[in-house]
């Protein structure tokens, strides 16, 4: 298990410290899990290590058992009486920064967390007194969103050496649809502070005229026309031009979205890349690549072998990347740096060691 260590607790309900006011530095913290069960079983259980022929898979085994869940479990605060009322979190115990959830009644469910932070929190009555106060933090490395569209998730939390992917930078998912929320956007620009839509939507007839959703946040469409291993179009190109205007937008300060129609193949694609170009073992690029059958939508296998009419299977990438280097002795993530780095076409340069050094700064935290 290579996404960063679990801490379980079975226990969903919050301790709270009752009419507190001031600072909560002193209160005690209560780790929830907010990993679904299925989700958090197949991160513990599963490891791919020694399959490097790509010919088993456990995902699909996890969602017969667990049935199809992509969504994290909320985080619970309760207070008495029941009634309506304002929480105020803040990751200060002085809440210097504070965001808040309007709750119709006890308990409230709280999501998009992030992982292994102290949240303090108040619960506020209509007369903005204090009725109850605590502090949570949740654990369950993967954090899963929740109000913005189908398959979303943070690409926090998997290990690299001597660090992990820092959260809240880059997010994965499908399609944002025409007719979003008001709640979800806000969710998407102001909770998880997303500043660009990255589309790689756009061959297809019923994709062509797909555009932007989110007043707020810019705009950029990469359309991929085939899997990489299927060597049409300017697949490779479009690829690298993405890579490098996350890398752009990264050093930027700015939180990127990036997705296809459901998520799954071209958006699978460019997640393994990265996550590979950082640093992420092949087992849990594996992982992350088959969490998008925990979904209603789709399954995605890593040892599904690709038909004719097929055209965004991991296999097929992964054989791609092997003329890339020596199989036999190169890691994935060498094969994907040697891919990244080589020219494909006149029109777009190659990505470069320092920017690919650059995405490596932006993206790890050191543990």
């Amino acid at each position: 298990m290579n996404i960063r260590s679990l801490s379980i607790s079975a226990v969903l309900v919050l301790a709270v410290s009752c009419g507190s006011s001031g600072s909560l530095r002193r209160t005690s913290v209560e780790e929830r899990d907010i990993e679904n069960q299925g989700t958090r079983l197949y991160l513990e259980q599963v490891d791919y290590t020694s399959d490097t022929a790509y010919v088993t898979s456990f995902a699909r085994d996890y969602k017969r058992d667990y049935g199809a869940n992509d969504k994290p479990l909320p985080t619970t605060v309760w207070w008495t009486g029941g009634n309506s009322a304002t929480i105020l979190l803040s990751t200060s115990p002085r809440f210097k920064e504070t965001f808040k959830v309007e709750a119709s009644e006890s308990p409230a469910s709280i999501y998009n967390l992030i992982p292994d932070v102290k949240y303090y929190y108040k619960v506020l009555d209509g007369n903005s007194k204090v009725v109850c106060s605590g502090c949570v933090k949740p654990v369950g490395p993967l954090r899963m969103i929740n109000g913005v569209a189908e398959n979303v998730r943070d690409l926090g939390g998997w290990k690299v050496d001597g660090g992990h992917i820092a959260y809240g930078k880059l997010y994965r998912g499908a399609k944002l649809s025409s007719r979003m929320s008001d709640n979800s956007k806000d969710i998407f620009l102001n909770q998880l502070g997303i500043r660009l839509d990255l589309d790689l939507r756009g061959i297809k007839d019923s994709e062509a005229k797909v555009g932007p959703v989110v007043e707020g946040a810019d705009y950029i469409k990469f359309p991929v026309e085939k899997n990489m291993g299927r060597g049409t179009g300017n697949t490779q190109e479009l690829y690298q031009q993405a890579i490098r205007t996350i890398i752009e937008r990264l050093g930027k300060g700015e939180a990127v979205y990036f997705h296809c129609a459901g998520g799954a193949d071209r958006t699978g694609t460019l997640a393994f890349l990265i996550e590979a170009l950082v640093g992420v073992s092949e087992n849990d690029l594996s992982k992350d690549y088959e969490l998008t059958t925990f979904g209603p939508s789709n399954t995605r296998l890593r040892n599904y072998r690709a038909t004719e009419k097929e055209t965004h299977i991991l296999y097929e990438l992964i054989t791609y990347l092997r003329k890339f280097g020596y199989p036999q002795v190169s890691s994935i993530n060498q094969l994907v740096f040697n891919w990244a780095t080589t020219r494909h076409s006149d029109n777009v340069d190659p990505l470069t060691s320092d920017e690919i050094a650059l995405l490596r700064k932006y993206l790890i935290v050191k543990d």
